[in-house]
């Protein structure tokens, strides 16, 4: 997947961040937020391709130490700027300053990518940096872009009013997967010809991670099968660890309590006393952490006030509700230990197919949200629980409503039953009563199709 997709506003914002540096003649810091394998450092370095302007990319390696990763940043801006006889410096923050220097009489681009590892380098990095900051950046004319992959961090260094860099930035772009209408787009051109229940399962093992979509389309796993078969298999390794990387990056040694919360929310205990239960330590600042980092989502019937307690939890990523259903299993884990891939890939194919229909359901809701046609989507459930409504949407001028059910097989779609939720609904929201209503299956084959345009029931 070599060819570039979506991103406009973000590309758009980059621009002006620099135009801004060429105008005002002063530097600028932003800063690009985004999990792992999102697309941020192929994005920066899309940006600023064929810039006139010298363009440097520094990564900050954990592993490689103070001294070292100055010496590879400094030699890269010599090269760049012909300085036969380099200053010796001696640590990271010093070659910026080095560079905002140079940047006096022209402007420069520097991104440095995961920028949070500076932390561990040297953690007086980022006070030290403040002080170079401030002291030159009216005198220079740097596009500094900080880019990095633990969430929580970034908004530690940027976003706290303790900490140094608080308030210097100018801007800050958060990066998130390919909503579906991109998901299509990507498809359309790499994999043209996919059914819909194949562009279903991508949506659902990818979440529309860039990376993931990349890894699948290159190695041309697309169809339902030949997706599972990749993930289990030695070549996918790198898939199913993922998971378990992503969450000993951001919550460390809490990390098992959160597993735990994620799990119990993927097997169906949705409700804050569900998850509590079995667990010695209170949930609560656990379930917030998970819902600020889009892993989990507080859902609330459609329509009902934000402090009812009718509320359930569900994991909002799908690639992680993907890896809590059918990777991170004991029984699974322990297939794929003895490779006894045949039996774990006939195991998820033939459980796959309830995961789709979530799956189904989270596409239209996201479309509907993404779209600009509809101001308010989610579902509805009565205080028992029952007479569920898979899609409730809300036209921007509030003049339509649309009721949607969400089906793999269309066969299986029951409209007189739709309706008889629809009429429940309405009983118990008469001010809604005057919009237009409109009732629709929701299945594979309409993905792409404007719900505004899917054919009523």
């Amino acid at each position: 997947m070599r060819t570039f997709y979506g991103r406009k506003e973000e590309l758009q914002a980059l621009h002006k961040f620099l135009s801004i540096v060429q105008r005002r003649r002063t530097s600028q810091m932003v800063a690009v937020i985004g999990r792992r394998r999102v697309g941020k450092t192929t994005l920066m370095l899309k940006a600023f391709e064929g810039c006139e302007l010298p363009v440097f990319y520094f990564f900050a390696d954990a592993n490689v130490d103070e001294a070292e990763t100055a010496r590879a940043w400094l030699n890269e801006v010599s090269r760049t700027y012909a300085v036969e006889y380099p200053p010796a410096l001696t640590r990271p923050e010093e070659v910026i300053g080095y560079l905002m220097q140079l940047t006096q009489t022209k402007p420069a681009v520097c991104i440095i990518d995961e920028c949070q590892n500076l932390n561990q380098i040297n953690k007086a990095f980022w006070s030290q940096l403040q002080r170079i900051w401030d002291t030159k950046k009216d005198r220079s004319q740097l596009l500094l872009v900080m880019s990095g992959s633990i969430i929580s961090a970034m908004e530690a260094i940027f976003g706290e009013s303790s900490q140094p860099l608080f308030g210097r930035l100018s801007g800050q772009l958060m990066l998130k997967p390919f909503n579906p209408r991109e998901i299509l787009d990507i498809l359309r051109n790499e994999a043209p010809g996919l059914s819909p229940r194949d562009i279903l399962t991508l949506y659902a093992v990818t979440g529309g991670v860039a990376k993931y979509l990349e890894l699948l389309i290159e190695a041309e796993a697309l169809t339902e099968r030949q997706i599972v078969e990749f993930i289990f298999s030695n070549a996918g390794g790198w898939l199913r660890s993922e998971g378990a990387i992503y969450l000993a990056n951001e919550f460390r040694a809490d990390s098992p309590i959160y597993l735990q919360i994620l799990k119990k929310v993927a097997a169906g205990k949705t409700r804050w006393n569900e998850i509590q239960d079995g667990i010695d330590t209170i949930v609560s600042p656990y379930i917030s952490r998970l819902e600020q980092f889009r892993l989990l989502e507080k859902n609330i019937p459609f329509g009902a006030k934000a402090g009812t307690r009718n509320s359930r939890y569900r994991v909002v990523d799908p690639y992680f509700h993907f890896w809590l259903k059918f990777v991170d299993p004991l029984e699974s884990r322990t297939l794929a230990e003895a490779n006894r891939w045949g039996v774990l890939i006939e195991k998820t194919l033939g459980s796959l197919s309830t995961y789709l229909g979530r799956a189904l359901e989270n596409w239209y809701r996201e479309e509907c949200l993404s779209s600009g046609e509809w101001i308010e989507a989610g579902a509805w459930w009565d205080k028992r629980g029952e007479n569920e409504i898979d899609l409730v949407a809300m036209s921007i001028d509030r003049k339509n409503i649309l009721f949607g059910e969400a089906k793999l097989n269309p066969d299986k779609f029951n409209a007189v039953k739709l309706a008889m939720k629809v009429e429940h609904f309405l009983s118990q929201h008469p001010e809604l009563r005057g919009a237009a209503v409109r009732q629709c299956g929701l299945f594979p084959e309409g993905m792409g199709t404007s719900l505004s345009q899917l054919p009523p029931e």
